[in-house]
């Protein structure tokens, strides 16, 4: 007795006939025998499996899950969109500031000198000299460049480097600096006022 075969197609992998529509399969475009779809890797057959396909070749999940780039922060494979910073690989949501924990994908960060990671803000408050006049830290609002007056070993902003007095901007002119009396900045005109003042 003779028995029909069913013919579907030539394997792509193999280059053989696939007889009977069950020992075949169609994925990535192509036909293949279902013991010649396989993990590049492992060579377990991936019918009715997640699989992957990259570079040329088709993995099952681990396996390609193996070939991925690892997050520095939490050493998971990284499946999607890979945040580069300071010569390491992060998930966007990983790379974080080490004092505050927020997230810097995206934002402006900086480093200090044990090579931690700090968003602007953390940075600021540990590093950045604080007005003596004001109180307040003596940063830039825009990331621009960022100037300190010093005088009688105080920092100051430059827009609070005035007269205590009147309000005067100091500048670097005979008779237009900074007279500094007591804890006091002063102009030379409040300055001759204020030691008059004391003499009597």
């Amino acid at each position: 007795m003779l028995t029909a075969t069913y013919f579907t197609g030539v394997c792509i992998k193999c280059k053989e006939n696939i007889i009977g529509h069950e020992n075949g399969c169609k994925a990535l475009g192509s036909l293949y025998h279902v013991t010649c779809f396989t993990c590049s890797v492992c060579k377990d057959t991936l019918v009715k499996k997640p699989f992957y396909h990259s570079d040329g070749n088709t993995y099952c999940e681990s396996d390609y899950l193996n070939t991925l780039e690892k997050c520095d922060a939490c050493s998971l494979p990284i499946k999607e969109r890979i945040l580069r910073a300071v010569q390491k690989q992060y998930h966007p949501e990983c790379f974080k500031c080490t004092d505050c924990g927020s997230c810097l994908d995206g934002v402006p960060f900086t480093m200090d000198t044990d090579k931690n990671v700090l968003c602007v803000s953390c940075y600021n408050r540990k590093f950045a000299y604080v007005c003596a006049l004001c109180g307040q830290l003596i940063v830039s609002e825009d990331g621009s460049e960022t100037y300190r007056i010093i005088a009688m070993d105080k920092d100051f902003h430059v827009a609070c480097y005035k007269c205590q007095v009147c309000g005067v901007k100091f500048e670097n002119e005979p008779g237009r600096g900074c007279y500094p009396l007591g804890d006091e900045l002063l102009c030379h005109a409040h300055y001759k006022e204020r030691s008059r003042d004391r003499q009597q």
